[in-house]
């Protein structure tokens, strides 16, 4: 473990995994602030919906409702009978997907049109809050109720104030993010170069002459690449967070501990193909994973306004949904999406590691 740590010694590793992201984040995060300025042109926001609700009172306020929303952008479309609503809305043909009950709303939020999906939303959201302030007003002034949910008469009853408004990523903010989970996943070359690099230098035949295990080498040197990437993406997070102002949330902890998990992850990719694929060709596959998972990932762009094939593609990306879930966990506080991530980055490693590891007791040598 020791001897992989040293590594950090060469200056060609510190410039390719310090000096590289930081400075692909200043390039790209300043030549695209334009492009996260925070200005945008929503057009007309299509919401599907199905209404179970026996309530003839409540379908009376829905079809207001409905007509209401039509005006301000917002489209409502009644479902029929054979249509499967959250098909439609995973083929983003909507921006969101409704189911109307005697219990309530369920609202069901598009992946790939976030913002449209908000708005509906946040716009539904108020509509269940005036119809149970109706309901609990109808009982003792029927006119009161119907004035409350046309819109009129709120005033006395609910106030609302926004004390800060949602912050949203900048260019710097999302490419530090973006370059960050990237650098990452190259450690997987280094990983898959981790084993064969001692069988090239002919130091294999010694470190099996020695006494240690099979197990033994393996986890030192699979514990010193973790350990080295870790560091190194500590340092390049905190020198973006206060050179550049990237802003990392308020949570360091989970970043660094999400971030880990795709270190983890990162590394077992590259040790399990150095298995699978002997000699060099290894590396050619692992780099051609990568590259594809950048691309597809959003390290270059933003692809969360992404549809049909490239939607799907980008979801398998491990890129995608490492930046999503720590996006979502910084700007949202969505823990549950970096659970998320997290658990899949340890997934896949447990089924990469256990590969190597049942193909490297099977073999003679390392």
């Amino acid at each position: 473990m020791l001897k992989e740590l040293k590594v950090i010694r060469d200056p060609k590793m510190l410039l390719f995994l310090v000096v590289s992201p930081l400075l692909t984040m200043l390039i790209l995060g300043t030549a695209l602030t334009n492009a996260f300025d925070g200005s945008l042109t929503v057009e007309e926001i299509n919401v599907l919906y199905r209404n179970n609700s026996t309530s003839s009172e409540f379908s009376k306020y829905w079809d207001d409702f409905t007509g209401q929303m039509r005006q301000a952008g917002i489209k409502l479309e009644k479902a029929d009978e054979k249509s499967d609503g959250k098909m439609e809305l995973k083929n983003n043909h909507y921006a969101g997907y409704v189911e109307i009950s005697d219990s309530g709303l369920k609202f069901y939020s598009s992946s790939q049109s976030l913002i449209e999906s908000d708005i509906a939303k946040s716009v539904l959201i108020t509509f269940a809050d005036r119809y149970r302030l109706a309901a609990e007003v109808a009982g003792a002034d029927s006119e009161q109720a119907d004035a409350i949910m046309i819109g009129g008469g709120t005033e006395s009853y609910v106030v609302e104030e926004s004390l800060n408004t949602t912050r949203k990523p900048g260019s710097m903010d999302y490419f530090a993010i973006a370059i960050t989970t990237m650098i990452i996943l190259y450690s997987a070359l280094t990983a898959a170069q981790l084993i064969d690099g001692e069988r090239k230098r002919n130091t294999a035949v010694r470190l099996l002459a020695s006494p240690v295990t099979k197990i033994e080498i393996f986890a030192g040197k699979l514990a010193g690449l973790v350990v080295l990437n870790l560091i190194l993406t500590i340092v390049v997070v905190l020198i973006s967070k206060y050179m550049f102002n990237a802003y990392w949330g308020e949570n360091l902890g989970l970043v660094f501990l999400t971030l880990f998990t795709e270190i983890i992850f990162a590394v077992s990719m590259g040790l399990g193909f150095s298995y699978i694929i002997k000699g060099d060709a290894s590396g050619t596959v692992v780099m051609i994973i990568i590259q594809l998972a950048a691309f597809l990932g959003g390290s270059y762009f933003p692809v969360e306004k992404a549809t049909g094939i490239m939607a799907t593609l980008s979801s398998l990306s491990p890129l995608q949904w490492s930046n999503a879930a720590l996006l979502e966990m910084i700007y949202a506080d969505s823990l549950s999406a970096a659970v998320s991530a997290m658990l899949l980055n340890i997934g896949f490693a447990v089924v990469l590691l256990g590969i190597a590891l049942t193909m490297m007791r099977r073999k003679e040598g390392l």
